[in-house]
């Protein structure tokens, strides 16, 4: 075991004992109260970490241990406070990176016992922005991050399943204070596309126990929230929401099922369950406020498409197999319920 703790500027460089390139550590260092504890095991191949820290109270803890073979660990932190954890376990061929720059970042990266893994943290400035990437028993699983402005948080999950996709964006401004969570468990192949810009946005995105599951979220304005939970194969989630305070849920645990929820203006709800197998609902709230929309498929082969646009518009509908169904309510306070 060949452990490497620096504490003052300097640059790294371990050789296996065999005399080849297998095993490289570089350390930069400039400031004030800067550690990195850079620790690669005698057994990895071609194991690379570098780490650059320039700034006040960063700390460094990238680990690359046992069978660990083909990875890289890159950090790269400036300014104030940051601290940057990594762990790549019995990996091969994976890769983790993480970038901050300026005020009181922290970002996490754990790989476990991954197999041609990614992993990808960028943070930058202005405030306590956090990140979280954990992909334990992973094969050829991909997971980002990337953070601009403000307070922001964001946690990806990718636990025992294979191929799976998960990509993060959040853009603050001002008080910026967003929150992205996202899980995928057993499953394989499952993608999460999450965007959030504005202030004060928060998603809840878990793919978990089947495959084949795409979720697709846009959030731009305030106060938005979003809640999208995926447990069967092949369903289809579609969410996108702008201006403020506009709330969007979408449950799928049956197979090949698509929802769609568009909101362009406030304080709307949108609800859509399905449970059952091929079923499709579009909802489409735009040009006013406070409407209000519950869909329940609980049968195969359903279908409903809605529209509102005014205010305090109201739709309830539950479907149990087989039927198709469109709604088109314009104007104020029109309400529509079925059965």
């Amino acid at each position: 075991m060949k452990k490497y703790t620096p504490i003052a500027t300097g640059i790294f460089l371990a050789i296996a004992a065999g005399g080849a390139l297998s095993q490289t550590v570089i350390v930069n260092q400039m400031g004030n109260g800067n550690s990195a504890l850079p620790a690669v095991d005698a057994t990895v191949t071609g194991s690379v970490i570098l780490i650059n820290q320039n700034g006040d109270f960063n700390s460094s803890v990238p680990q690359q241990v046992n069978n660990t073979s083909n990875s890289l660990i890159s950090h790269t932190q400036v300014g104030d406070s940051n601290s940057a954890v990594s762990l790549q376990d019995d990996a091969s061929g994976s890769f983790a990176f993480i970038t901050q720059t300026s005020d009181s970042n922290d970002a996490t990266t754990n790989q476990w016992s991954a197999n041609g893994s990614s992993a990808a943290i960028s943070q930058s400035g202005w405030g306590g922005q956090m990140a979280w990437i954990n992909q334990q028993t992973v094969n050829s699983n991909f997971a980002t991050v990337n953070q601009t402005k403000n307070s922001n948080t964001a946690t990806v999950w990718q636990f025992n399943g294979t191929g799976n996709v998960t990509t993060v964006n959040q853009e603050g401004h001002f008080i910026g204070n967003n929150e992205m969570q996202t899980t995928q468990g057993s499953g394989h192949f499952n993608t999460i596309d999450a965007t959030q810009v504005g202030n004060a946005q928060t998603g809840f995105v878990s793919q978990i126990g089947g495959s084949g599951n795409y979720s697709f979220s846009y959030q731009f304005g305030k106060y938005n929230e979003l809640n999208v939970a995926q447990s069967g194969d092949g369903n289809d989630s579609h969410v996108e929401q702008y201006w403020e305070s506009n709330l969007a849920v979408h449950f799928q645990s049956g197979d090949d099922n698509y929802a769609f929820t568009e909101q362009l203006t406030q304080n709307n709800i949108a609800q859509t369950v399905q449970t059952g197998d091929m079923n499709v609902s579009s909802i489409s709230q735009f040009g006013g406020n406070m409407n209000q929309y519950y869909i329940t498929q609980t049968g195969d082969s359903n279908e409903f498409i809605a529209t509102q646009n005014g205010n305090s518009n109201f739709i309830s509908v539950v479907q149990n197999g087989g039927l198709v169904m469109g709604i088109n309510q314009i104007g104020d306070g029109n309400s529509f319920i079925f059965p």
